[in-house]
């Protein structure tokens, strides 16, 4: 990386803040004693901040605490640490220097020890979408020509027949009653550990790229290219508006192929903390995980914590052990933060960003009670500017689309062509906001879900967050449909909650109740009522699904 003078005190603030995070988080400590502390330099240069650095020191300084409980047991830093390797030797001696890793797998060791193992066999690996059609996996494995796939046994049904490279097919879950594939288990590979004890893992290994894949619903995911981080200097904004410290207990709830899941998961591992994580989201487990393990903290998105307020109305499981409640993924509206403040208390944080840029800002507990729609202060190490439609910069309080870079910012796209659209060295993260007065970071909706009826601007997301506070609605999408008079006009999908209040809902009622609250143009004429919304394995809405 090559810095301009002009960067240098940019980049040198960015450095301070996260060292002095991670000495004040814990992260950096002398836990572990002299070995773990002298061995700290050379692990970081061998393996930078990838998920294979953070299980080798996790394994030099605390091998014995719990890393991870998951749906087949749990596995101390020693054992997820030595399993990683395991593997990436047997994926060495298979492959060599070639190894392009794809995982398709729910939340678990399945999904963790290939990301472990990718960083000590130098590997470039690709997380692919649970979601995905046969004909999608089939494009992502052709386009980036993967040899080597790891794939829970509920998707093998999806994995293509007709693939022109060689594959190794390894099975990383296992469910009750599976059927007899003849397949290798990443189980069976990592329990014999002596056959491919000999492999010599690389000393330096070359760290090949991270390739996240887009939700893709229609069409081959995007794989969006992301180099593993020298200096996440991002992760200072999240330690310093989340009371995330070293030797915690967390939940994670969001999925581990996505970014926001992904990247807990390092910050999870580099604070030595226990992991507790679930295949399949159950409101109920998660409630009497916090409860039996006594955790301190839940990394998740706005539905399923919904989820969990909804499971437990008369709050019976006790949740006071948890410090903070980390939210991503989606937007939080003020309906649901004093939702969740109610249940668990003062504690949610916002973290926005997205797949393509990751960190983007922070607003903490206190921010988010006071001001739900607040996405916080602009990450640390962070380039962020609204701009207009022309790409110039607007000032402080008007509203334009939000731009930005910094050191986990994508490099690029897998498929051949698509580039990526640069402003002023900023990729644009496809939100409309503002910055206020004081620098804190406002987003208002999807650039591309704003629609003009009748000449006036409306974001159909205002409309929901109207909604949701409305008597007899459990759950709202609201969006921009064709029109031939107006160009669009706003539609709703609305689910109503099991009560009289709920059966009571009419179309006239919710138009009546949008008009109360917002302008004209902003009631919705098309009222739909569904049994439930279609989501995807993260939670959000799949407009193409509503019908």
């Amino acid at each position: 990386m090559t810095l301009s003078l002009s960067s240098v005190p940019f980049y040198a603030k960015a450095f301070g803040a996260l060292a002095k995070t991670l000495v004040s988080s814990g992260i950096v400590s002398p836990e572990g004693g002299p070995r773990a502390m002298a061995s700290l330099p050379g692990v970081l240069a061998r393996y930078r901040f990838t998920t294979a650095r953070e299980l080798e020191q996790g394994y030099l300084t605390c091998p014995e605490r719990i890393a991870l409980i998951d749906d087949d047991g749990a596995l101390t830093y020693r054992q997820l640490r030595n399993d990683a390797r395991t593997f990436a030797r047997h994926l060495r001696r298979h492959h060599g220097d070639d190894i392009r890793l794809g995982v398709m797998a729910r939340n678990g060791r399945g999904i963790i020890t290939p990301l472990g193992a990718k960083g000590y066999a130098g590997a470039t690996i690709y997380l692919l979408n649970i979601g995905s059609s046969a004909e999608q996996l089939l494009g992502s494995m052709e386009e980036n020509r993967i040899n080597v796939l790891v794939v829970d046994d509920e998707f093998l049904p999806r994995v293509p027949k007709n693939y022109s490279h060689d594959l190794e097919l390894i099975v990383a879950h296992e469910g009750d009653g599976a059927a007899d594939h003849g397949l290798t288990t990443l189980d069976s590979i990592v329990r014999r550990p002596e056959l491919v004890a000999d492999e010599k893992l690389p000393a330096f290994p070359k760290h090949g790229d991270i390739v996240l894949m887009s939700s893709g619903t229609t069409g081959i995911p995007k794989g969006i290219i992301r180099p593993e981080p020298k200096f996440p200097f991002v992760l200072s904004t999240v330690m310093g508006n989340v009371p995330w410290r070293a030797d915690q207990k967390i939940q994670l709830t969001a999925s581990i192929f996505h970014t926001w899941g992904w990247a807990c998961l390092n910050i999870a591992l580099g604070a030595r903390n226990t992991i507790v994580t679930h295949r399949v989201f159950d409101p109920v487990q998660c409630l009497d995980d916090i409860q039996r393990y006594q955790l301190d903290g839940l990394i998740s998105s706005p539905v399923f914590y919904r989820r969990m307020v909804e499971a437990d109305p008369e709050g019976t499981y006790d949740t006071s052990s948890l410090r903070f409640i980390c939210s991503s993924g989606h937007a939080l509206t003020p309906t649901l933060v004093e939702e969740t403040i109610d249940r668990f208390g003062p504690i949610l944080a916002n973290i926005y960003g997205s797949t393509e840029l990751t960190l983007a800002a922070a607003a903490n507990a206190e921010q988010v009670a006071s001001d739900p729609t607040l996405a916080g202060s602009v990450a640390t190490g962070t380039r962020l500017k609204i701009l207009d439609k022309d790409g110039n910069e607007l000032p402080r309080g008007e509203e334009g689309e939000i731009y930005l870079h910094n050191s986990m910012t994508l490099t690029g796209y897998t498929k051949p062509g698509m580039e990526v659209k640069r402003v002023q060295g900023l990729v644009s993260i496809g939100d409309l906001g503002y910055i206020d007065e004081e620098g804190y970071l406002h987003v208002v909706g999807r650039a591309d879900n704003m629609i003009i009826v009748g000449g006036e601007n409306v974001h159909p997301e205002s409309v929901s967050e109207v909604l949701e506070s409305m008597p007899g609605v459990h759950e709202v999408y609201s969006g921009g449909v064709d029109d031939e008079d107006l160009f669009k006009r706003v539609a709703v999908w609305v689910v109503r909650t099991k009560d009289k209040l709920g059966e009571a809902l009419t179309e006239d009622a919710i138009r009546e109740f949008v008009e109360e609250n917002l302008a004209s143009h902003s009631v919705p004429r098309d009222v739909h009522f569904l049994d439930r919304l279609p989501r995807n394995p993260t939670g959000k809405v799949v407009p193409r699904l509503l019908g």
